[in-house]
């Protein structure tokens, strides 16, 4: 993704009080989650899709481009996971010199890898269209978050296009003095450290600056802290969470239904293939 994490607009999604967004998306990322089934999260990804385009302007094409680094990482837990499967096998799919491509493995294989791919993109639809000012007031007021705690999250999660953006300027120093042209495994390894150095070094700094700035404000010198903005629970709210629950519910009937919600938690990678609950 890119260095800019929030995504201003005025979206469903984005007016959304972010305690009650962050308990729906957690139920949409949780239920396919204790499933051994690669249609449950399958069917959630879909899901994510209809929500970021409906109701918070983003389109699939676009959220597919910005998860582009976790498709990767989905695509090598699928590919990893099928090749070392080491569970029971009753179906042989492809067989590609000595390596064996089995049903059930695939499912396993799958399911992993669809479940990271559902986590992120939950998790990403709520960092676009959440306001981190909102996030850490709602944090406070709805779910009685201590402020000290979420006011470090709050500079953790600024923390981080800070760090992109310094990260940015270290490597357009080394071009323009022409370092690492050449490519290759060691080339890497030694511009990650040229550029891990500097970039640490100017995390610290950033850290021990804002440390004495909330320190000379009186940061934390009181146990209780008013707030000028305080976000409050509405009924679209409520409204949206009924539904994700419903939604969620409705999904997991419906793949039941269908005989494509087997293996429950730990259940056998046979149930996967077969539909056997």
């Amino acid at each position: 993704m890119s260095g800019q994490l929030y995504l201003e607009g005025d979206s469903p999604l984005h007016r959304l009080n972010p305690a009650v967004k962050l308990g729906a998306f957690s139920v949409l990322m949780i239920a396919p989650a204790l499933f051994l089934s690669p249609a449950a999260p399958a069917a959630f990804i879909g899901l994510s899709l209809l929500l970021g385009w409906g109701l918070g302007g983003i389109s699939p094409a676009m959220m597919l481009r910005r998860l582009a680094p976790f498709l990767l990482l989905a695509t090598g837990l699928v590919i990893f996971n099928t090749l070392l499967y080491g569970g029971p096998r009753a179906t042989l799919l492809l067989r590609l010199g000595p390596v064996g491509i089995w049903a059930e493995a695939l499912a396993v294989g799958a399911s992993i890898g669809l479940r990271l791919l559902c986590f992120a993109s939950f998790s990403a639809l709520f960092v676009w269209t959440t306001d981190p000012t909102l996030l850490v007031a709602s944090l406070m007021h709805q779910l009685r978050l201590p402020y000290r705690l979420a006011y470090a999250m709050f500079a953790a999660y600024r923390f981080l296009p800070l760090l992109r953006r310094e990260l940015d300027n270290i490597r357009a120093a080394h071009r323009v003095r022409g370092a690492f042209v050449a490519g290759g495994p060691a080339s890497w390894l030694e511009r990650s450290r040229r550029y891990g150095i500097p970039l640490l070094a100017n995390a610290i700094r950033q850290t021990e600056r804002m440390a004495v700035a909330m320190d000379a404000r009186g940061f934390s010198a009181s146990m209780h802290r008013t707030s000028y903005f305080r976000p409050h629970v509405r009924a679209g709210d409520i409204l949206f969470l009924g539904v994700a629950c419903l939604a969620t519910a409705a999904i997991l009937f419906g793949l039941a239904q269908w005989g494509l919600l087997g293996g429950f938690l730990a259940g056998p990678a046979e149930s996967l293939v077969g539909g056997a609950p």
